[in-house]
């Protein structure tokens, strides 16, 4: 079921065109995983110190000329907003940071351990806490290095985790949480089904279970592919991933129905006072419902990065291939071909490979099983990383990142799996309040991934 703000597809929107974002134009071609050993690979320098703040507009993200990547200096030159030349005016020259020593490769430090199968870490607006979701209900507060004795939310007595796809799989804090203390949570109810429900906290240690209150609830028809994350974007909309449901795939190409596809809703309209519906469908969802793209088989994990508003969705294939599509938030409507296509091959025969978007990236089984997709490294501790997606895959510790090209062509493959080793099977990657990257993995620990200089 879902509220009555949904619409079935009409016939007309049946013959809708498939949207393309930039990134992700028509020519757009896929990558296969690198394959170089992590000891061999020249890995990215920085050629001027690092001045701007992580995250901010001014960073660069092409490369310099010797083909590493180096955040801009704010301005762009030497220039003061005034025009006029900022150098002091005895000639001599000023630096606000130290040179970056030389990147050696990258390492893990355990921050705390000791949690229950956690399957994503997160952070709310303006704190430094850090929040583990475990799978089978609870989400546990990690504060100045030490695991909260009293778990932040507790959801066991409303869920169903008898599948290792399902339980409690995504956290979201509103952009105003700081005000209004909302966050969102989804699961797998008792009956199978998928629930996305708001709730508020009472500090930031602490949320209130009995203020939940049903945002949308979706049927499955079988137990596996949930998918789950959930994140608001720079647009201030909520999106929801849901999987096609793990029975046949099918329901991944059919819109009438929610499943195989990121969903984008407007929530803010169900926080006004005496609102008949917990949320709003924006003006740009292409089918007048919840769905904002689809084609998926199950995408475990997706990230928004902010400074290019564009989407990462690592999609877990089924017989062949993994693979990372990518998406601006200008592509609602984008059809990325499951159950049509694996990767950027068909899986049906007689598949129309031009009518859908291939993965940027994609990888056999022979090197993987399961990917989990991870996020862009905007952080301020690794200056040559800026810009990287960093994803893993759940089989054989595979860590690797890559960099898009300013014509959205996969660049720069590097392989971390022998420095980050210790991760073992990673479950989700997330940020600290400071943007650098974390990862927590099924034996229940969470790492910071920090540079070896």
């Amino acid at each position: 079921m879902r509220p009555a703000t949904g619409r079935l597809l009409t016939p007309a929107l049946l013959a809708l065109a498939v949207v393309v974002a930039g990134c992700v134009a028509g020519d757009q071609e896929t990558a296969s995983l690198g394959s170089g050993d992590a000891a061999d690979q020249t890995l990215p320098s920085v050629t001027r110190p690092a001045t701007s703040p992580a995250g901010d507009d001014d960073v660069d993200d092409e490369p310099t000329d010797d083909g590493a990547e180096a955040e801009a200096t704010a301005g762009g030159d030497d220039r003061g907003a005034d025009g006029d030349d900022d150098e002091p005016a005895d000639g001599s020259t000023t630096s606000t940071t130290a040179p970056v020593a030389p990147l050696q490769g990258l390492d893990t430090e355990l921050v705390a351990s000791g949690f229950d199968q956690p399957v994503l870490v997160t952070t709310a607006p303006g704190g430094d806490e850090l929040y583990v979701v475990e799978r089978e209900g609870v989400v546990r507060v990690v504060s100045d290095g030490r695991v909260v004795d009293e778990p932040f939310l507790d959801l066991t007595d409303r869920l169903l985790s008898n599948s290792i796809e399902q339980g409690l799989l995504g956290l979201a804090f509103h952009p105003e949480h700081e005000a209004n203390d909302l966050l969102f949570a989804y699961w797998t109810d008792p009956d199978g089904d998928s629930r996305l429900a708001r709730f508020r906290a009472t500090s930031a240690t602490a949320a209130d279970p009995g203020s939940e209150e049903l945002v949308l609830a979706v049927d499955q028809p079988a137990e596996r592919h949930n998918a789950g994350m959930l994140q608001f974007g720079p647009d201030g909309l909520l999106y929801l991933a849901l999987g096609d449901g793990g029975s046949g795939g099918s329901t991944a190409q059919d819109t009438s129905n929610l499943l195989g596809s990121i969903l984008r809703l407007d929530i803010e309209p169900g926080l006004d006072a005496g609102a008949t519906s917990p949320y709003g469908i924006p003006a740009g969802n292409p089918f007048d419902d919840e769905i904002w793209v689809y084609g998926l088989r199950n995408p475990w994990r997706f990230s928004i990065d902010p400074t290019t508003e564009t989407v990462y969705i690592g999609d877990v294939g089924q017989e062949q291939s993994e693979e990372i599509n990518v998406v601006g938030l200008d592509g609602a409507g984008t059809n990325f071909g499951w159950f049509e296509m694996e990767g950027d091959g068909c899986f049906r025969p007689d598949c129309e490979p031009d009518r859908y978007t291939p993965p940027v990236l994609q990888y056999s089984h022979d090197e993987g099983c399961s990917v989990t997709g991870g996020l862009v490294y905007r952080g301020p501790a690794i200056p040559e990383l800026i810009g990287h997606y960093f994803f893993a895959d759940w089989c054989g510790g595979l860590v690797r990142s890559f960099r898009l090209d300013g014509q959205g062509q996969v660049t720069d493959q590097l392989d971390w799996s022998d420095d980050l080793a210790a991760l073992g099977q990673v479950t989700s990657f997330g940020v600290d309040d400071s943007g650098e990257l974390l990862a927590v993995n099924w034996a229940g620990e969470l790492h910071r991934i920090v540079p070896v200089r």
